[in-house]
């Protein structure tokens, strides 16, 4: 959606303005991984058929996986720096709290795209506002907030950010999973 200008041409039409700005395709872009866990491994998958570079960065040593998957590991800077679109999959700890504020928002390209579905405060969230309005970053999507619900309705309107009640996790079938994998622990750990 972001890098097809979907969201923000779709809204553009509801309030009668035909705007016919196609955006990019993801195929052969550049995606940066930050958090190579269960969900990144996921993304990993997804990404696959677009031929994309995809570089990767995490706390745990994968080298094996990453070559099988010929993912190149580098250092969060420089993909910040190299990414077209960056993707953070990362756990909120004192390490990564507040780890992307407006100093790591102005080495990435004006072009390029944030998107944070895993935890809140890893993206300060004033400093994403200002990168968005200042071009600073060309768009960003966020699912959860420091805040819940948020108020800075600045923010959240936004043209260039696509913004969800966090919903990442919420589909019927994750729910039931969740549901489920808890009553097989409670199960297993009474040895019911």
């Amino acid at each position: 959606m972001l890098s097809r200008s979907l969201y923000e041409t779709s809204n553009q039409l509801k309030n009668k303005m035909w705007n016919k700005n196609g955006g990019f395709q993801l195929s052969g872009k550049t995606v940066g991984i930050i958090g190579v866990g269960n969900i990144g491994k996921e993304v990993v998958r997804l990404l696959k058929p677009f031929k994309c570079k995809i570089l990767v960065n995490d706390i745990v040593e994968q080298s094996e996986y990453y070559t099988e998957n010929n993912l190149i590991e580098l250092p969060r800077n420089e993909i910040f720096e190299k990414s077209d679109i960056i993707t953070l999959h990362t756990t909120l700890d004192k390490d990564t709290n507040n780890l992307v504020d407006l100093k790591l928002l102005n080495q990435m390209k004006n072009s390029s795209y944030i998107i944070n579905t895993s935890r809140s405060g890893i993206i300060v969230e004033n400093d994403l506002k200002y990168a968005l309005k200042n071009n600073i970053i060309a768009g960003a999507a966020i699912d959860v907030y420091v805040s819940e619900p948020p108020s800075d309705y600045e923010l959240l309107g936004l043209s260039n950010l696509i913004c969800t009640p966090h919903i990442g996790g919420n589909a019927i079938e994750a729910v039931e999973a969740m549901g489920m994998s808890a009553i097989k622990h409670v199960k297993a750990f009474y040895k019911v």
